[in-house]
């Protein structure tokens, strides 16, 4: 009965403990801030110019490196005794005949060192001493003896000896010494040198390949008009109000249109030869003038910033000769869809875009003669359709 109630008063009284899962969510959530806790550091440390990562990876490294080379010096060839390996080749040296040369007889004579003293006299031995040495005959490898080091030093002084012997031994008309030798002069070469006989007659260029100098780009509408500075800027603000007003809500290509439209009049000789004189022509007329914004008698307030930066932008790469809508060429009138005037059957419809429809009329011809303006492309589209 005791156990019993202390197990109720437990489960009524006593806080329970957590469980597993709450166990493993907690053991997550210190985990992934441990983690988040790295990452943060080694960002710091990164962002500080301290690369942790690769500087462990080099210290890791240059510990292998130290470890290596401490195991290697107490390894075996740590000795005492310090061996010195020298490569002596086994080579079988043709016997001469008693008549060749002292050098040879004395490199026959020698046996045991052949190979050695071969290889210390070689470079002062004349070429034609070397001739009968052509049928030595080596082995594909050379095997490497261990000596020890006192070995060693009994032996260089003895090779060095043998060595001084065989070189006096060799007269003096026959040492080889490339000093001597003389260096041929060697005289420039002239492209008239290499080139073959033929070379001087004349070589016939097809006329296709001739480069031919570039045209000179035509001149923009304000170089024509002379338009500089103060009246640049005027003839651009004339040409953007146009835009703006007349068609701000139309496709970019009808606004283009619109300010080309200006221009052919300046050009044309039947109305005035300046961009403002052609926007305002007879504003003082009301609704009888050229461009009905012009004499509407209403206010022209610019309310709509991004349509006006447009239409400026138009008007200014209009005056500088970049833009030309090669469908509108000479275009010199045009009318909205909802007008119909009178003076469209004495016209030539050209294009349409949007609610605009642009004409020219047909006693003024195809206005071949008045200047256009563009990259050559475009000068070549608008005398095609001018030929039409």
């Amino acid at each position: 009965m005791a156990v019993l109630a202390r197990d109720i008063y437990r489960d009524l009284y006593e806080e329970p403990g957590p469980t597993f899962a709450e166990k493993f969510f907690l053991a997550s959530k210190r985990l992934g801030i441990a983690v988040a806790g790295c990452a943060l550091a080694l960002g710091m440390l990164d962002f500080a110019g301290i690369h942790s990562i690769p500087g462990t990876s080099k210290f890791v490294q240059l510990s292998r490196a130290k470890l290596a080379s401490f195991g290697a010096a107490r390894g075996p060839a740590a000795t005492n005794q310090a061996e010195v390996r020298v490569a002596i080749p086994v080579a079988t040296v043709a016997r001469p005949a008693p008549q060749q040369s002292p050098v040879l007889n004395s490199l026959a004579a020698a046996r045991s060192e052949d190979a050695v003293t071969m290889a210390m006299t070689t470079k002062s031995i004349a070429p034609s001493v070397m001739a009968p040495l052509a049928t030595v005959s080596q082995p594909a490898a050379v095997p490497a003896v261990a000596v020890p080091a006192t070995t060693a030093a009994t032996i260089l002084p003895a090779l060095s000896d043998i060595a001084a012997k065989s070189q006096a031994s060799v007269p003096a008309e026959q040492e080889f010494k490339l000093a001597s030798l003389p260096s041929p002069e060697i005289a420039p070469v002239s492209p008239m040198m290499l080139a073959p006989a033929s070379a001087s007659a004349p070589i016939a260029i097809p006329l296709s390949q001739v480069p031919l100098p570039r045209a000179a780009p035509p001149m923009s509408p304000a170089d024509r008009l002379g338009l500089k500075d103060k009246e640049y800027a005027r003839a651009q603000r004339c040409l953007a109000n146009a835009i703006y007003f007349e068609a701000r809500s139309e496709p970019i290509r009808g606004q283009m249109a619109v300010a080309q439209v200006v221009l052919n009049r300046a050009f044309s000789g039947f109305y005035p030869n300046d961009i403002c004189g052609v926007v305002y022509q007879n504003a003082n007329r009301h609704l009888a003038c050229q461009f009905t914004f012009a004499c509407d008698g209403k206010r022209k307030l610019i309310t709509e910033r991004g349509h006006w930066a447009v239409a400026n932008r138009i008007a200014k790469q209009t005056l500088d000769g970049l833009i030309y809508v090669p469908e509108v060429a000479k275009s010199t009138h045009y009318h909205a869809s909802y007008v119909h005037p009178n003076w469209v059957r004495e016209m030539k419809k050209l294009v349409r875009f949007g609610v605009h429809s642009f004409y020219r009329p047909y006693a003024w011809g195809n206005g071949s003669e008045e200047p256009v303006w563009g990259s050559g492309a475009t000068l070549a589209h608008v005398q095609k359709t001018a030929a039409r």
